[in-house]
């Protein structure tokens, strides 16, 4: 299996790594999905940009979703 790459600003990171920690999940599959519904939300104040289009895309070709 491949990897896929995903800028994201610092602080989105810092607040994922913190809600995640606070969060149970029974799967790694069910994690996984926040984290990629987190980071594909538009962040206003975010200066970095995420093609959604592009990331589902290779997400599939990987066998994630």
């Amino acid at each position: 299996m491949g990897s896929v790459n995903i800028k994201i600003s610092e602080a989105k990171k810092g607040k994922l790594m913190t809600k995640g920690a606070d969060l149970g999940f029974e799967t790694i599959e069910e994690y996984v999905g926040f984290i990629l519904d987190q980071v594909l939300e538009e962040d206003e104040d975010s200066e970095d940009e995420v093609d959604e289009k592009e990331v589902r895309e290779r997400l599939k070709d990987l066998g994630y979703i």
